[in-house]
């Protein structure tokens, strides 16, 4: 039982080795404005978060946009970014890649959603999948209940098919996550521009005209799964909930 919880936090985390919520703004963790644009590069974190809102809060003119490269972080905080972007209304830009909780809950977030032609996107999961029920106490099942109503709710502000961050894991399956643990495998999938747009995902602006990043990464294409999306899916609004 506490492998399998450790699994799940390590998932759901981001598959890495960085910190996801050290305390302090790490090496690992990079939060500044530069000719008023806002940069997050690193774990998502509290402190990092935190760091990011009060740069905000002290610039007399507010940046429009957040050009993030991150591998994601713990749920909650990664909700808790997404939530003051969607606030902000700020655009995201993915710099170099967005997986995890930056996918599910930073990158939808956006009001415009800016890729480069190597930006990589990366899903593998959410609070919501079947086998994160394996809790050993009550206070971890308080935990998962608390973040899967918070995800619901900024899906449901955001006008997104929850299903978007779990959707491939039908075609993908656990063992393909476990060997991508151990570096042998896929770490996560991703999908077309097209079925992003079926999830609610709109706005998205190819900022080279294309994106296309398994060409300039090609020493990299098979560590992300690309999904396609069944004819037969059909949209739903809060699909999941309390």
């Amino acid at each position: 039982m506490k492998f399998s919880i450790y699994v799940l936090l390590l998932l759901l985390t981001g598959c890495t080795n960085l910190s996801t919520d050290s305390g302090e703004v790490t090496k690992d963790t990079v939060v500044r404005v530069d000719e008023g644009i806002l940069f997050y590069n690193g774990s998502i974190t509290s402190t990092a978060n935190n760091t990011l809102f009060n740069i905000y809060n002290d610039l007399e003119i507010k940046p429009k946009r957040l050009v993030i490269t991150s591998t994601g972080g713990e749920v909650s905080v990664g909700i808790e970014l997404g939530r003051w972007v969607r606030e902000n209304n700020l655009d995201i830009e993915v710099e170099k890649f967005c997986a995890s909780s930056c996918a599910n809950y930073v990158f939808t977030a956006g009001h415009f959603k800016y890729l480069n032609n190597d930006s990589t996107l990366i899903w593998y999961g959410s609070a919501w999948q079947d086998w994160s029920d394996n809790f050993s106490s009550a206070e971890d099942g308080k935990y998962l209940t608390k973040i899967r109503t918070m995800e619901s709710r900024l899906f449901f502000q955001l006008k997104v098919d929850n299903l978007l961050c779990l959707y491939g894991q039908d075609f993908y399956g656990f063992k393909e996550y476990v060997k991508g643990i151990f570096g042998i495998g896929a770490v996560g999938f991703d999908y077309s521009l097209a079925d992003l747009k079926k999830f609610g995902l709109n706005n998205i602006v190819l900022i080279d005209n294309e994106w296309d990043w398994r060409k300039y990464k090609p020493s990299k294409s098979y560590k992300v799964k690309r999904i396609a999306v069944n004819d037969n899916y059909q949209f739903t609004l809060n699909r999941f909930e309390i």
